[in-house]
């Protein structure tokens, strides 16, 4: 695990706005939050923080942000970036998150709800959103459209892309339209260094979500198929889903 987050805290280091564009969308998402929350004065919680690209994007939108992360090298990325910007952080696993508090927003950004294995997890993690939502707050999943998945039919796709002038990633991922799981492979190299770490996913179709919410008492109230607020569509590549508590 070390070499992983080594290796992520790596990219990160070398080609942010590769990361940015790929594995979170930072500024596009604080923007599409924007659009159905005001951020200015809000406070957010940022659920699968990483190096806070997302974060520290919120932040220099006016909210005042808890990051919450498992791995600590890559709080530590976030932690060395936030200046001055409102963002405290927490090491802990988001989907067995307690805080003595509750937030006007909460993300999930960059396929993070996805990262939950199971169904069951995938509630677990629902109902750890709704603990932390405030009564008039929303939550924000940012998501991959299933069908992006689905259009390889299960032919393995590479992109290459370059980190700096010395170094290079190349993003592998294969899908499994049975188990709904994603795999993917990340293999950065330079010219003396090749190092290779891998992350599996289990998508969820926009009908599983709106189950899944109310098994978790939250509900669907919005769905974008781009962080510009274009209206889902069966060819949209973003899954973009606003939640709600469920009144009592």
């Amino acid at each position: 695990m070390h070499t992983l987050f080594a290796a992520v805290t790596g990219i990160y280091e070398w080609a942010p706005n590769l990361v940015s564009s790929r594995l979170s969308p930072g500024g596009a998402l604080a923007a599409w939050v924007d659009t159905h929350r005001s951020l200015s004065g809000r406070t957010v919680l940022d659920l699968g923080a990483g190096t806070g690209v997302s974060a520290l994007a919120l932040a220099d939108a006016g909210a005042q942000v808890v990051a919450v992360g498992a791995s600590r090298p890559s709080l530590d990325v976030l932690e060395s970036r936030r200046g001055d910007r409102k963002v405290d952080v927490v090491e802990a696993d988001f989907r067995d998150l307690r805080l003595d508090a509750t937030f006007d927003i909460v993300t999930l950004s960059r396929n993070t709800f996805f990262l939950a294995q199971s169904q069951d997890e995938k509630i677990e993690l629902l109902r750890s959103v709704a603990r932390h939502l405030k009564p008039s707050g929303g939550a924000f999943l940012d998501c991959t459209d299933p069908a992006e998945f689905l259009r390889t039919g299960g032919d393995a796709t590479s992109v290459t892309y370059p980190l700096g002038r010395e170094r290079m990633v190349t993003i592998t991922q294969t899908s499994d339209r049975a188990t709904q799981a994603v795999m993917s492979i990340f293999l950065v190299q330079s010219a003396t260094e090749l190092t290779a770490f891998h992350e599996t996913a289990t998508w969820a179709t926009l009908a599983e979500i709106r189950l899944l919410t109310r098994m978790a008492g939250l509900a669907v109230t919005a769905v974008n198929g781009s962080y510009a607020g274009e209206e889902y569509r069966s060819r949209s590549r973003e899954m973009l889903v606003v939640l709600e508590r469920k009144c009592p």
